[in-house]
């Protein structure tokens, strides 16, 4: 799509057909080409051959021109030894995989005096530095992690430019927030951006740009205002997907 806005599907889009076999990433990559969009986010929950299949992962999507990012279930903070062990080989995975970003949620915040806690999490996001990966700090559907005061709280006080924000502006509508001011409000470290519809009932999926219920113009504007690069990921899982993607890629284009 552009430079400055490159435009990715999710493996999370094909969730069902992943986990039943009928596709693979591969597969996945390879629909990505032909819908023409810049890539995909790979998550491992969705990939049981990751440890052996991420470098070539790389290849094929590098043999089509196409950027690969990583994202998984993990938390930056975690009082699991496993789990806090796995976050390493995660960024380990998104520096095989070419990824410039790792999708992580908070977990459990670490009280403000818990300087341990505070330290473990500094320590992962300067080994995610010395693989030239980003950790994308994202704003939960669910809690903790998912308000704006959150979020912020985590990046005023890691100031590591290895750390910075994945925004998803369904997930802010979901907490009752202004999309548009979470924008503003985090400005220079949002690295990257899931991009859906959402409902006014929030029972329902959140759905294709255009397809919902919120106000994109104002969001997409506050977007505008920011000189650096971000990474747009569609994240729905409504409806026809591969329509959706079109229609979404549609949406881009004609405000363009």
């Amino acid at each position: 799509m552009s430079d400055h806005r490159p435009v990715l599907i999710s493996t999370m889009q094909f969730e069902a057909e992943l986990k039943n076999g009928a596709l693979t990433v591969f597969d996945v990559i390879e629909t990505a080409r032909r819908l023409g969009v810049d890539g995909v986010e790979l998550r491992r929950e969705l990939w049981p051959g990751w440890r052996d299949e991420a470098e070539a992962a790389r290849r094929w999507a590098g043999d089509r021109g196409l950027l690969l990012t990583y994202a998984t279930f993990a938390t930056l903070f975690s009082p699991d030894a496993v789990e806090a062990a796995q976050l390493y080989e995660d960024i380990e995975t998104a520096a095989a995989l070419g990824s410039p970003i790792f999708r992580v949620f908070q977990g459990p915040m670490p009280a403000d005096d818990d300087e341990a806690g505070w330290e473990a999490a500094q320590a992962v996001v300067e080994y995610a530095g010395d693989y030239n990966v980003i950790l994308a700090l994202e704003n939960y559907a669910r809690t903790p992690g998912g308000t704006l005061a959150e979020v912020r709280h985590v990046l005023d006080r890691i100031t590591d430019r290895a750390l910075a924000t994945n925004l998803d502006i369904g997930n802010y509508a979901r907490h009752g927030e202004d999309v548009p001011t979470a924008i503003r409000t985090l400005g220079s470290r949002i690295a990257s951006a899931h991009l859906k519809d959402q409902p006014h009932n929030l029972d329902e999926l959140p759905t294709f740009l255009g397809g919902g219920d919120q106000e994109l113009a104002p969001i997409f504007a506050a977007f505008d205002e920011l000189p650096q690069r971000i990474l747009y990921c569609f994240e729905f899982r409504d409806g026809d997907i591969i329509e959706g993607i079109r229609n979404s890629i549609a949406y881009l284009r004609k405000r363009s």
